[in-house]
């Protein structure tokens, strides 16, 4: 089942293209992240998903409803974390939290004060006396708390510190084996590698790939080379991808892009291909167009 069906959507800002002919399906209970550099128009789609922007052209629809209708009551389905989202009230949050999860069907107070006690967050605390690492925190124990269908997450890992990242990690994928849908934008690829299901990569105002965790290595080659001179990697679908500890250089190629007995003369590397890989690939790639 498809919790989230985007079909041609495009967005523009002033003029300035953002989003163009945008296409990608998520399904009930994956973990995707949502990777591409800082203005690739991340952050657009998960507003346009919440209903914080209007989209210019396409159609998205969240559990079969379409957004053009206004479905209202979608948004108790939906979690949404984002650094712009404030909880500025002159109460703690121990009392600000009690009264705002009784804007929830699901809210589980309990939840979020014993999840609170594990990252050492006071509650006894006005929201504005906190650092923006725990704002955040905050933010995303109160969203889980409200138990959605769906938890849209605006790159926030990044002001986390390294304990807190894996714990909010841990806490997404066991959200999502009770059958929750996360979507999570990032530019820290290797801390969501080994945990997420599912990869998009929007760039240049277009998704470039949509692809489960595990289709990766079997789509991809990794090759190795001491010199520049070879002819396969010199063709544009060849990117480089790293020096290794002997000299050599690593390098990808997409299947379909080669064939075995192109392959001679180089040597192959054995380690698979990784999100971060794949992250580096097609940000190189974009820039050689």
């Amino acid at each position: 089942m498809n919790i989230v069906e985007v079909k041609g959507l495009s967005k523009s800002f002033h003029q300035n293209s953002v989003l163009d002919d945008v296409n990608f399906q998520i399904k009930k209970g994956t973990f995707t992240a949502l990777l591409g550099k800082n203005g690739s128009g991340k952050s657009t789609i998960l507003n346009i998903l919440m209903g914080h922007e209007t989209l210019d052209t396409g159609e998205c629809l969240l559990f079969g409803e379409s957004l053009k209708n206004n479905p209202d009551h979608l948004k108790h389905k939906i979690g949404h974390v984002s650094e712009r989202i404030r909880f500025d009230y002159p109460l703690t949050m121990r009392k600000f939290i009690a009264d705002y999860g009784k804007f929830f069907e699901k809210f589980n107070l309990d939840q979020f004060y014993k999840q609170a006690a594990q990252v050492k967050i006071n509650l006894d605390k006005q929201f504005g006396e906190y650092s923006r690492g725990q704002k955040m925190q905050i933010v995303m124990l109160a969203a889980l708390a409200q138990n959605p269908e769906l938890l849209l997450i605006d790159e926030i890992t990044s002001v986390l510190d390294a304990y807190s990242r894996n714990y909010f990690i841990s806490l997404l994928k066991d959200y999502t084996k009770k059958g929750g849908t996360v979507i999570l934008t990032t530019n820290i690829v290797n801390e969501v590698q080994h945990h997420c299901t599912d990869v998009l990569f929007l760039s240049k105002s277009k998704i470039k790939f949509q692809t489960a965790l595990l289709d990766i290595p079997s789509n991809f080659k990794k090759v190795r080379s001491f010199g520049t001179d070879h002819p396969l990697i010199n063709i544009p679908e060849c990117i480089w991808s790293g020096i290794n500890s002997d000299g050599s250089n690593s390098y990808i190629l997409p299947n379909g892009s080669y064939n075995p007995s192109s392959l001679e003369g180089l040597l192959e590397d054995k380690r698979a291909v990784t999100l971060e890989d794949l992250y580096i690939y097609y940000s190189q790639r974009d820039q050689n167009e």
